[in-house]
């Protein structure tokens, strides 16, 4: 259960890193980094890097908050770069650099040599796709870009020594924590809209836009709030549902569930409808068969009855929606008739010619399509595939693939010998299911939640907290 004091403070961090990054925020297209915006990033930075030289693990529970609570926006930055890529920088060079201080390298291969060997082969892949976009002549930002996310997997290995009771309360905590805040921050965002408080092109929507790295579309009376946290929407979804089938902590898991399945009426990305459908069926059991169909069901009667609820009051009740989620669901069979769907149709066959041109070693990392778009009725160029093992094939080529595949494979491994609840493989097969349109498996997010599955503490490890943490 969430501690009630630290979740009110971890709240108010919450809404604290929001405002101030509303009023002091960081580069984006139009403005410049405020500087005190810069200073802070700073701060935190240097504190946690002191923590960890002191080999206190209050500097990995700031890293962890600041990826929890800050979701998938950019509120501090020093320097073009975030303070979770600075986190990450600081903290995997002191944490390595005291594995190499103390002489415990040999010890780590010796305990984890296969995750070391399945990691290295895809870092070897990136290493090429970096060094083939470059060649290739591509922009080194979406470079950078591309390949930034996979250095979140090293976080594995202080993690399997870093996963205690403390860290996982806390860890729940800050979970809990940021569904209630970015609860209150889509409704608040989605209530503004639709009052007209605040409007298209306005300060707030640029900083939803630039800063958060949300996603507004208005369709009709309705404003459809995409964030890049949402991801994990469907995995956490899947979480709450297998505890609450085996009747754990059924009560918070069941209002946490409400909460994820109201944003998911106001995401309404089809692939997560999809892979939610999917990935449940993989929580099925013979002794539970019951409370399975009963959550299945009570999800899918509380998903639409927030939809139509939702659209019935922001359209002052002229309209009940349900057009609109006919639409968006027929066009995954008829996706001509939608505008995002025949763009990510169009991209296809362009898509798929690249990679029959170079399908061994890919184009390389920021590699980017030219396309015709419905929505501005001109060719784009852009670095968004919109189909994620097409872009990996794209860019990776088969070799690439290959690395990623034997990466999957070894979570799977991991899942099955170890005795772990369902869930596991489920949010697996949920993540597999969403790349299929979404760069899922690649982005931070799938990333970090593909590392925390590839966790699996020995029964003896040669490397103990102890062995690096002490000295």
């Amino acid at each position: 259960m969430p501690n009630r004091t630290r979740l009110t403070w971890l709240l108010l961090g919450y809404a604290a890193l929001r405002v101030f990054s509303y009023f002091f925020g960081p580069a984006t297209p139009l403005f410049v980094a405020h500087p005190l915006n810069t200073a802070v990033t700073g701060v935190i930075v240097a504190l946690v890097t002191l923590l960890l030289l002191k080999n206190d693990r209050r500097g990995w529970f700031i890293i962890a908050g600041e990826i929890i609570l800050g979701g998938g926006g950019n509120y501090l930055e020093a320097f073009n770069l975030s303070i979770r890529t600075w986190l990450l920088l600081a903290s995997l060079a002191v944490f390595f650099g005291k594995l190499l201080y103390n002489h415990r390298i040999k010890s780590l291969w010796t305990s984890e040599k296969l995750a070391i060997i399945t990691i290295t082969l895809l870092y070897i892949a990136i290493a090429w796709g970096s060094l083939n976009g470059l060649l290739q002549d591509h922009n080194y930002k979406l470079i950078i870009n591309d390949a930034l996310p996979y250095l979140f997997i090293l976080y594995y290995f202080p993690l399997r020594q870093l996963w205690t009771d403390e860290l996982k309360s806390f860890i729940f905590d800050l979970i809990v924590a940021a569904i209630i805040g970015n609860f209150l921050l889509i409704i608040f965002t989605f209530v503004g809209f639709s009052s007209h408080l605040f409007i298209l092109q306005d300060n707030y929507y640029h900083w939803f836009r630039d800063i958060a790295h949300g996603k507004i579309t208005e369709l009709g009376f309705f404003y459809r709030l995409v964030i890049n946290e949402h991801l994990l929407l469907i995995p956490l979804l899947i979480y709450f549902a297998a505890a609450i089938i085996k009747k754990e902590h059924a009560r918070l898991f069941t209002g946490l569930a409400l909460l994820l399945l109201i944003l998911l009426s106001i995401n309404l990305t089809r692939i997560y409808l999809v892979a939610l459908a999917i990935s449940f069926c993989f929580l099925f059991t013979k002794k539970y068969w019951r409370r399975w169909l009963a959550v299945g069901l009570g999800g899918a009667v509380i998903f639409i009855i927030s939809f139509t609820s939702i659209h019935l009051t922001a359209s002052r009740g002229a309209s009940l929606g349900w057009e609109l989620f006919g639409i968006r669901l027929s066009s995954i069979v008829a996706p001509s008739t939608e505008n995002s769907s025949l763009s990510r149709l169009l991209l296809l066959p362009k898509i798929i010619t690249k990679i029959q041109m170079n399908p061994f070693l890919g184009w390389g990392l920021g590699e980017t399509i030219t396309v015709y778009s419905p929505v501005f009725k001109k060719e784009v160029t852009t670095p968004h595939f919109d189909w994620g093992y097409l872009e990996i094939l794209t860019e990776l080529g088969i070799i690439g693939f290959f690395a990623w595949y034997k990466l999957l494979q070894l979570v799977n491994k991991r899942i099955k010998a170890a005795p772990r609840p369902s869930w596991q493989l489920a949010s697996l097969i949920a993540l597999l299911v969403i790349n299929i349109t979404s760069p899922a498996l690649f982005h931070v997010f799938g990333i970090i939640w593909l590392t925390i599955l590839l966790y699996h503490k020995p029964t003896q490890s040669v490397v103990t907290s102890t062995d690096v943490f002490s000295k």
